[in-house]
């Protein structure tokens, strides 16, 4: 996948919180996030906070590959130049 263009930067930052969300996300599961979270409630207070944010990094990541698709449509001249000429 190789993206070139202002909005690049965007691209890269989605695509890295939905693998780092996912990733993590994955790790805990495979700990046993029950156990886990149980455990860490206990001794330390309220980490129950830090799972629940997980999917909000991959919601996160979606958001800005969607900003990302919108500003690129946007600014896209070639997309115009198509919109205009194609027969419909």
């Amino acid at each position: 996948m190789s993206e070139r263009g202002s909005t690049s930067f965007l691209f890269v930052i989605g695509i890295g919180l939905i693998v780092a969300g996912a990733a993590i996300y994955g790790v805990l599961a495979l700990m046993g996030v029950s156990l886990a979270v149980g455990e860490a409630s206990e001794s330390a207070g309220v980490p129950i906070f830090a799972v629940l944010a997980l999917p909000g990094l991959v919601f996160l990541g979606l958001v800005l590959l969607c900003i990302k698709v919108v500003i690129d449509r946007f600014f896209s001249k070639e997309d115009d130049h198509y919109a205009r000429t194609v027969d419909k």
